[in-house]
């Protein structure tokens, strides 16, 4: 028996390797967990770059165990081995409301801000959501890139939500380039577990999203209080049009949610109008009077 270490440096929802290394460990007899001491061997993950120096520390900090360290922030190539990929995630190890999984992994897109092209390649099927659901919860989260572009296996995997009578949710945002009208009334068949999100990264994509936010609305979905879009600013875009394209989300009945690819007094404005429902609703971000300081060394933006 092995004591096995895990360290989850920055994830904002529980750590899916994490959870299968957790479930293959335990699964060979070893002592696995957050707080294990004198470990063997430690595994740890790191989401963002600016972060991994605390990765590197661990190496300093147990030079008598093997350490293992991966995440997109740490080695964005580094892989689970396919079995450990394919089991059933550890739900103990984190105090687990919902189950958690990728339907898909990869993507059709090629977009230049993103890393799943390099890192995950073209879109193929992973597991489907029978595969790592744990029937103590009632919720189910997908982690899809873009989780119905195989429509067919989006069909058979929310299939199952329904007959099983599960909450879910698709934390991504989803493409609604290509949203058609069976997909939509999908969408309004299951329930959410939160808001329903899309995304509205480039300033050409405007007609595809409009007509989108229609169809959604022509099958029942109530747009203001259940569609989102992740809108990415400090990219490819002006501050004004990142501001047109959030004003035009509100002129539609749908919420703005400001995603900062790089920060800057503006985007952080538009980030302190926009995130929050109730300025966005009652209020334009000329009404948001608060300053910001941009602090360029730490790549932070901070109120003042």
């Amino acid at each position: 028996m092995k004591n096995i270490k895990l360290y989850d440096i920055d994830s904002k929802i529980p750590n899916l390797a994490l959870m299968k290394l957790s479930a293959y460990h335990k699964s060979v007899g070893d002592n696995v967990g957050f707080k294990i001491e004198k470990p063997d061997r430690i595994y740890a993950s790191v989401i963002f770059k600016k972060n991994k120096w605390k990765a590197d520390a661990l190496r300093r900090e147990y030079p008598k165990s093997e350490v293992f360290i991966g995440g997109a922030g740490y080695n964005f190539k580094t892989t689970l081995p396919q079995g450990i990929e394919l089991l059933k995630p550890d739900y103990d190890l984190y105090p687990s409301e919902y189950s958690l999984g990728y339907t898909t992994r990869g993507c059709i897109r090629n977009c230049d801000f993103c890393i799943v092209p390099k890192k995950e390649g073209k879109l193929r099927r992973a597991q489907h959501i029978r595969e790592f659901h744990d029937d103590r919860f009632k919720t189910v989260i997908c982690l899809d890139n873009n989780i119905y572009a195989d429509k067919k296996w989006f069909f058979e995997n929310t299939n199952y939500i329904l007959e099983n009578k599960l909450k879910f949710n698709a934390i991504q945002g989803m493409d609604i380039r290509i949203l058609d009208k069976e997909i939509a009334e999908r969408l309004k068949e299951l329930k959410w577990d939160g808001m329903i999100h899309f995304a509205f990264d480039n300033m050409k994509d405007e007609k595809k999203v409009l007509s989108g936010i229609d169809l959604l609305k022509s099958v029942g979905i109530k747009t203001r209080s259940k569609v989102s879009f992740y809108v990415l600013v400090g990219h490819s875009t002006t501050i004004e049009e990142d501001i047109y394209r959030c004003r035009l989300l509100k002129k539609h009945g749908a919420t703005a949610y400001v995603m900062q690819y790089k920060k800057s007094p503006e985007t952080a404005r538009l980030a302190w109008w926009a995130n929050r429902p109730i300025n966005f609703w009652t209020k334009d971000v000329t009404d948001i009077k608060r300053k910001f300081i941009h602090d360029v060394k730490e790549g932070q933006t901070q109120l003042q």
